[in-house]
């Protein structure tokens, strides 16, 4: 079925032009909405707008099945468009309708919906009437954790359980939460909590009851003065904010290299018939941003988008760019290539339209661009946020980090410890906490000798060298199995995402130091938003979403929303978006990184990174 989907690629290049609708007719005691076809039309965009279903313009519109014409008129019945009748505290579920494209539409979370109408995570049912909690209940959360990382099975936010009582606070600890975490939310120190709590060793557990002591302050009215600006940008080197528009015209450009794809092209299909990789993953990006553009449309947005094959070739590009086919361009998605976005932005930094590039590229297309905006953070990015998380959660820890061998691994141990320094708690600042080491022995022996057996160790390698890593990785292994007492130690080994796909470096050892690493996507398919995402993908494609499919459906919604509709969608399916600029003058970057462990050979969430990582802009930037 996605090989044949990926025939329907040609009839996409004019994706959205919101199209026209003529009038009414009665026919044989049905009302229907006349609408004649415009360029770019499709069945399913015609569902989309008029809230019908493709069977019911089918059945009104004998032969459409077969392909509609530019200019014919149709006929939609109008009985399924019922949604504008609904009150803003009731829904009637429609034919096809899911509890995603239902949250979609009222802008609710689907674990919202499940708590206002228990039971229907079961199933809907035509006809069911359901109960749409208030807007301002319903706070989106990407991922059911909290701001210090506490993930909650079936929730999205945490009520905790805390009493007032004078000059005290009672608290109920939390899942995962240390006595350290517990100390920095209530600003009061580890010593008085144990003290005032009787606890020996640091060590608490969920459902304990703790005795918070909160500090007298002194609150006074103060004079309200204006926050200065954070963004150091100057005014006069600014890009002009987009203005509101009735209607927008955003240009995607992908690489469906349709040419490649000749077996599928001819017709002679069979069961080991492949789309190229290439076409297959900007189909699925395509795909999830259809979705988007639906749910963009609902939030109000009037747009012509158009997207166009670059096939991958920078001439195809240069092309698009001469022939005027970005012209009056207010947003562009894409491109995928490095070499191809170094020709696009400077496009878009002479014409002054803000570029989307949904892949990871070099940081250097940033510099003196404020045009640009890239979505997956960088690796410098994420060394970044894994420093602010060990900082914050971690300071009174024992941490090492490995002296990089290569200039490259140098740069990334000096970002780290500028990072770390950065994000210390201030009782910390004074102090310091991270130690340069080196492997010594291969027995691991050296190793061994620097490990506190009464307190976590993190040993922190921040090499993508295949070889090097393993060097690490083994000589850690020999110094864990040392002595008896080494084998208790508690070791957590922390890398790079890169490290996910390294074949030499065993799943065993990642598992038995818990391996950490910042990523820059996190997709939980247990999570009930993705269920739900995935069974109205289903519906619509009759495909399971690839993880390209969802981070175009993230990417689309969330810049969409964001640059014009003036929304903030900031937490996607799979991505955190936290869009800053990266200094003076420069571009954007997406701080949105996520902190995983492998544990038990699943990937586990930790932290999601939702603060400004950068602390200026160095030669690390120019890489």
């Amino acid at each position: 079925m996605k090989v044949f989907l990926g025939l329907l690629v040609c009839f996409l290049f004019s994706v959205v032009s919101y199209s026209q609708e003529i009038g009414e007719e009665v026919r044989n005691d049905t009302t229907f909405k006349v609408h004649v076809v415009e360029q770019g039309n499709t069945l399913y965009g015609l569902k989309q707008k008029y809230g019908t279903t493709i069977d019911a313009i089918i059945t009104a519109n004998p032969g459409v099945e077969n392909g509609i014409q530019v200019g014919q008129k149709l006929y939609i019945p109008i009985a399924f468009n019922n949604s504008s009748k609904l009150t803003s505290k009731k829904h009637i579920v429609e034919q096809s309708e899911t509890l995603f494209g239902i949250s979609r539409k009222y802008d609710v979370t689907v674990d919202a919906l499940i708590k206002a109408n228990p039971g229907v995570e079961e199933g809907l049912q035509i006809g069911q009437e359901l109960i749409i909690p208030a807007k301002e209940n319903n706070k989106i959360n990407q991922n059911p954790v909290d701001a210090e990382g506490i993930k909650e099975k079936d929730s999205v936010t945490i009520n905790y359980e805390v009493e007032f009582d004078d000059s005290i606070v009672k608290y109920t600890v939390q899942r995962k939460e240390t006595l350290y975490s517990i100390s920095r939310r209530f600003m009061v120190s580890v010593e008085e909590l144990s003290k005032v709590n009787e606890i020996k060793n640091n060590k608490i557990k969920p459902g304990q009851e703790l005795i918070i002591p909160l500090k007298k302050e002194r609150i006074e009215r103060v004079e309200v003065r204006n926050i200065p600006r954070k963004d150091t940008l100057k005014d006069s080197l600014l890009f002009k904010e987009l203005k509101i528009k009735e209607k927008y015209k955003v240009v995607m450009l992908l690489p469906f290299k349709i040419e490649s794809n000749g077996k599928v092209l001819s017709g002679m299909l069979d069961e080991s018939t492949r789309l190229n990789n290439v076409t297959d993953i900007a189909l699925d990006f395509l795909m999830g941003a259809q979705m988007a553009l639906d749910s963009l449309k609902k939030m109000g947005l009037t747009a012509e988008v158009v997207v166009y094959d670059t096939k991958g070739d920078e001439k195809v590009v240069v092309g698009l760019i001469e022939d005027g086919s970005m012209a009056n361009a207010d947003l562009i998605i894409g491109p995928f290539f490095p070499d191809l976005v170094d020709v696009v932005s400077e496009w878009c930094k002479n014409n002054k339209v803000e570029l989307i590039v949904p892949t990871s590229v070099p940081t250097k297309v940033l510099m003196d661009n404020p045009y640009v905006t890239t979505i997956v953070p960088s690796d410098l990015t994420l060394i970044s946020a894994m420093a602010n998380y060990m900082a914050q959660n971690h300071a009174d820890d024992k941490i090492f980090i490995m002296k990089g061998s290569s200039q490259s691994d140098q740069s990334r141990v000096e970002l780290f410890k500028k990072a770390f320094k950065a994000s210390l708690p201030e009782e910390f600042k004074s102090k310091e906490l991270i130690v340069i080491t080196s492997l010594g022995s291969s027995s691991g022996r050296d190793m061994a000798r620097k490990v506190d057996l009464d307190t976590a160790n993190f040993f922190v390698c921040l090499s993508d060298e295949v070889k090097n890593v393993m060097e690490f990785v083994n000589t850690l292994n020999a110094a864990k199995n040392y002595s008896s007492g080494m084998k208790k130690a508690d070791i957590t080994l922390v890398g790079t995402k890169e490290w996910l796909d390294m074949n030499s470096l065993n799943n065993y050892y990642k598992n038995r130091f818990n391996f950490h690493f910042a990523n820059s996507s996190y997709l939980n398919f247990s999570d009930s938003t993705i269920i739900e995402f995935i069974k109205e993908y289903r519906a619509l494609y009759k495909a399971d979403p690839s993880k390209y499919a969802v981070h175009g459906f993230d990417v689309v919604l969330s810049q969409g929303a964001r640059v014009l509709l003036k929304k903030e969608r900031n937490n996607g399916l799979m991505n955190n978006f936290l869009v800053r600029h990266i200094g003076e003058n420069h571009g954007k970057e997406n701080n949105g990184a996520f902190i995983c462990k492998q544990s038990e050979f699943e990937i586990e969430l930790l932290h999601i990174n939702k603060k400004e990582l950068y602390f200026g802009i160095d030669q690390n930037r120019n890489n």
